[in-house]
C-alpha cells in the first residue's frame, strides 16, 4: 500500500514567518573609542565590539552588546558615571542608562533625540538635567525626555559635541567639531550656544583641574583659562613636546595627562613629562586617553585596541571576544566559501571568519570593493575601480591567483561587480559595457553589439541561466544568450529606469528596487521607489504608502530556499531594518526586536547548508548572523510507498535517482546536499 504523507506542520511553516534566533554580533574590538574608570572597573568602549567590562582585580572581562540586549548599540562614543548609574552614548543607537537592574535606551523613539547618532558629551547639572551632545545638536535632557534643544552651527555640513565641562565660575563648555571651525568651542549660556573664539588654534577637546580651571588642547599646544586670563603653553616655551594634542584627562591627583602622534605627556601643574611611545601596527594612532593614577595609564587605538602605559612602553591587553581584525567591512563584502567560511574586505585587506572554530584569519591587501563566490566555492575578491594593476585576485585550495587590468579586455574599463552564472561563467560589470569570461575566453558587451548603453548596476541569474541586468537610465535588460530584451517605463509599468537592485525568486520571478531618476546613487527612503515585482510581463510595486516597508530604497536583496525575500533597507537608522516578505507577511527585524546589531544591512548572505543569514553592516559595525528557523520545504505532499522510503525528492515532489547539489526531501524531512 502506498501511504499519503501530509504533515500539519509543513502547512504550518509555509504560513509561519522566517524566525530568527541565535544571534551573534561579530566584530572587531580593536578600535577602541573611550575609556573611563571607576574604583572595580575598567570600561573600554570600542567601534562595533560593544563595551567591555574589565575587573581590575582578577582582569576578568565581560562583553555587553547588542546581540544578548546587555547593550543598546556595538558601537560607543561615551561614558560617564553618575549616582552610580553608568551613561553610555551610542555611534548609532542612542543613549543608554545602566543600572544593577539592567538597560534602559533612550532614542528619536522615546526621548525627543533628533537623531540617534554620535550621543556623546555628558554634563550633569546641580538640578538633576543633563546636557548631552548629538550630531548637530545639544540637548537639556531630563532624565527621560529632552526638554530643550540647541543647534551646533546650523549652516556646517557636519558638526557634534565632543566634551562638556564647568570652570570655576560656572560657565559651561562645549567642545565640538564643527566642519567649519566656527563652533570648535562654544559656551553655553540658558538659551544658547555661544561660539567663542580663541586664537590659539584649533581645538581638540577640554578638560578642567581640580581647581576648576579650563585646559583646551589644541593643535598648536595646551591652553589653560583661569577664569580670567589665558595661558598658552607651546614647545616653544615650556616642556611640552608636541604641539597637536589629540586628547585631554585628569587623574585623581589632579595631574592632566594628554596624546599627541609620539608621547603621552603628564602635567602636573608646573612640569611636562613626556613618555614617547611606538605603536606596533602599520598606520596605528590613538583616540583616546583615561588616567587613574601614574600606574593606571590606558589609551585606545585604531587597531591595535587597549593599551596601558607601561616604564616599557605601550603594552597591549587583549580584548576578549575579538573576532575579527577590523569592522570596518566594505558596502559590498560578503560571500561564503565551499567550507563555510565567511569572507569579508575592507580598506586594509581581506579577513576570513570561521563560525564553528571562531577562527579569524587577516590578509593586509588593498582596498577591496566585493567579495563574491562562484560555484566551485572559491572566492573571488574585486578591486575598487580605482585600482591601477590588480583588478581581479581568485582565491582556492591552493593558492590565489591576481588578473592585472593590462593583462585582459576589459583593462580600460572601471569594474563595479562580479558574479557567476549557473554554468560558472564570470561576468563582470564595468562603466564600458559587460565582459563574460568562458574558461579562457572573454567576450564583450556593451553599445556597439548589444542593447546595452548605460553602466549596469546589479546583475541576477533566473534558473534558465538568463541574465537580468539593472542599469541607471536604460531600465532592465534581459539576455539569454543570443538576444536582448529591454523593459523600461516605456513598455511596462517600473516605477523608474533606474534600476538599483535585483534578484530572480524560486518561480523566475524578478524582484527590483528602482530609484529616483534625480537622485539614483543616494542612499535613503526617499531615493528608493519601492519593491517591485516583475514577472516579464506585468509589475506590482510595494512601498511605505501600502505596505508594512520601512524604506523605499534598498541596499541589497536575497531570495533564500522557501522564497522568501530578504531586503537590506536603507535610510534613517531609526526606523529602518531587516526586512522578510513572505508574498503575504512582512517580518521586519531591528535593534528594538532582535539582537541585530544595526537596523541598516548594506550586504545579505544566506548560508542554507547551515541554515543562518549574514549580515554586513556599514560603517565599521562588523557582521550580525541568525539562525533562520521554521523553514519550509514548499512542499504540500509527498507520496511514499512506505514511511521508510528512502528515495529523495526534489521541491517538485518527483523522485530524484541520483541527486546532485541542491535541496531535497528524504523520509519527509528536508536535506541539503
Amino acid at each position: 500500500m502506498k501511504a499519503s504523507i501530509i504533515t500539519s506542520l509543513l502547512i504550518f511553516a509555509l504560513s509561519a514567518h522566517a524566525q530568527l534566533t541565535d544571534w551573534q554580533n561579530i566584530s572587531s574590538k580593536n578600535f577602541v573609542m573611550k575609556i573611563i574608570h571607576d574604583q572595580n572597573f575598567l570600561y573600554v568602549g570600542t567601534k562595533g565590539g560593544g563595551l567591555v567590562k574589565i575587573d581590575k582585580q582578577s582582569g576578568k572581562q565581560t562583553v555587553l552588546k547588542r546581540a544578548d540586549g546587555s547593550m543598546t548599540g556595538n558601537s560607543i562614543t561615551d561614558m560617564a558615571f553618575h549616582n552610580g548609574e553608568l551613561w553610555v552614548g551610542t555611534e548609532f543607537n542612542g543613549l543608554a542608562k545602566v543600572t544593577d537592574g539592567g538597560i534602559e535606551k533612550f532614542d528619536i523613539k522615546n526621548a525627543g533625540f533628533r537623531i540617534n547618532q554620535n550621543i556623546s558629551g555628558f554634563y550633569f547639572n546641580a538640578d538633576g538635567t543633563m546636557l548631552i551632545g548629538s550630531i548637530a545638536s545639544l540637548y537639556v535632557f531630563d532624565g527621560k525626555k529632552c526638554t530643550a534643544v540647541y543647534d551646533i552651527n546650523p549652516i556646517s555640513p557636519y558638526s557634534y559635541v565632543k566634551r562638556i565641562r564647568a570652570d570655576r565660575d560656572g560657565r559651561i563648555w562645549v567642545a565640538c567639531y564643527d566642519a567649519l571651525n566656527n563652533y570648535d568651542l562654544c559656551v553655553f549660556t540658558s538659551n544658547d550656544l555661544v561660539p567663542y573664539n580663541i586664537s590659539y588654534g584649533r581645538v581638540n577637546n577640554i578638560e578642567t583641574d581640580k581647581d576648576g580651571c579650563l585646559w583646551i588642547a589644541t593643535n598648536k599646544g595646551l591652553v589653560k583659562f583661569d577664569g580670567t586670563d589665558f595661558t598658552h603653553y607651546t614647545p616653544d616655551n615650556s616642556a611640552l613636546p608636541e604641539a597637536n594634542i589629540a586628547d585631554i584627562t585628569a587623574d585623581e591627583n589632579g595631574n592632566l595627562w594628554m596624546l599627541s602622534e609620539h608621547n603621552i605627556t603628564k602635567f602636573d601643574g608646573t612640569n611636562f613629562t613626556p613618555h614617547p611611545y611606538q605603536l606596533n601596527v602599520s598606520n596605528d594612532y590613538l583616540l583616546t586617553i583615561d588616567a587613574a593614577d601614574d600606574n593606571n595609564v590606558y589609551v585606545g587605538s585604531r587597531f591595535e585596541g587597549l593599551l596601558k602605559l607601561t616604564d616599557n612602553g605601550l603594552a597591549a591587553i587583549p580584548l576578549t571576544d575579538n573576532q575579527l581584525y577590523d569592522s570596518g567591512i566594505s558596502i559590498s563584502s560578503g560571500c561564503i566559501d565551499g567550507k563555510g567560511i565567511f569572507y569579508a574586505s575592507s580598506q586594509n585587506g581581506f579577513q576570513t571568519y570561521n563560525i564553528d572554530t571562531d577562527e579569524c584569519h587577516f590578509e593586509p591587501m588593498g582596498v577591496i570593493a566585493q567579495t563574491e563566490t562562484d560555484r566551485n566555492g572559491n572566492v573571488w575578491l574585486l578591486w575598487p575601480w580605482f585600482a591601477t594593476d590588480t583588478c581581479l585576485v581568485e582565491l582556492t585550495a591552493t593558492g590565489k591567483k591576481a588578473y592585472m587590468r593590462t593583462d585582459y579586455p576589459f583593462s580600460e574599463a572601471d569594474a563595479n561587480l562580479i558574479k557567476f552564472d549557473r554554468k560558472n561563467r564570470l561576468w563582470i560589470a564595468t562603466n564600458k559595457g559587460l565582459y563574460m569570461r568562458n574558461g579562457e575566453t572573454w567576450m564583450a558587451y556593451n553599445k556597439s553589439n548589444s542593447s546595452l548603453t548605460k553602466t549596469v548596476q546589479c546583475m541576477a541569474f533566473d534558473s534558465n541561466n538568463r541574465l537580468w541586468c539593472g542599469t541607471f537610465g536604460s531600465g532592465l535588460f534581459c539576455f539569454d544568450g543570443t538576444r536582448w530584451s529591454n523593459y523600461t517605463t516605456s513598455n511596462t509599468s517600473l516605477p523608474s529606469n533606474y534600476v538599483g537592485t535585483v534578484t530572480v525568486d524560486n518561480n523566475n520571478v524578478l524582484w527590483l528596487n528602482c530609484r529616483d531618476p534625480r537622485y539614483p546613487d543616494k542612499m535613503g527612503s526617499e531615493y528608493g521607489l519601492g519593491l517591485t515585482r516583475f514577472d516579464g510581463n506585468a509589475c506590482t510595486t510595494y512601498n511605505h504608502n501600502n505596505s508594512p516597508l520601512p524604506s523605499d530604497c534598498f541596499w541589497d536583496v536575497q531570495v533564500d530556499a522557501d522564497n522568501r525575500l530578504w531586503l537590506a533597507t536603507a535610510g534613517n537608522l531609526g526606523v529602518v531594518g531587516l526586512t522578510c516578505f513572505d508574498g503575504t507577511e512582512w517580518t521586519i527585524y531591528n535593534t528594538d526586536n532582535s539582537g541585530i546589531a544595526l537596523n541598516e544591512v548594506t550586504k545579505i548572505t544566506l548560508d542554507p547548508k547551515r541554515g543562518l543569514i549574514w549580515l554586513t553592516h556599514h560603517p565599521g559595525l562588523g557582521l550580525s548572523v541568525a539562525r533562520m528557523n521554521n523553514i519550509s520545504t514548499a512542499i504540500p505532499s509527498i507520496t511514499i510507498s512506505s514511511y521508510s522510503d528512502s528515495y529523495y525528492y526534489d521541491l517538485q515532489g518527483r523522485r530524484v535517482l541520483h541527486p546532485a547539489h541542491g535541496i531535497y526531501i528524504k523520509n519527509g524531512r528536508k536535506i541539503i546536499k
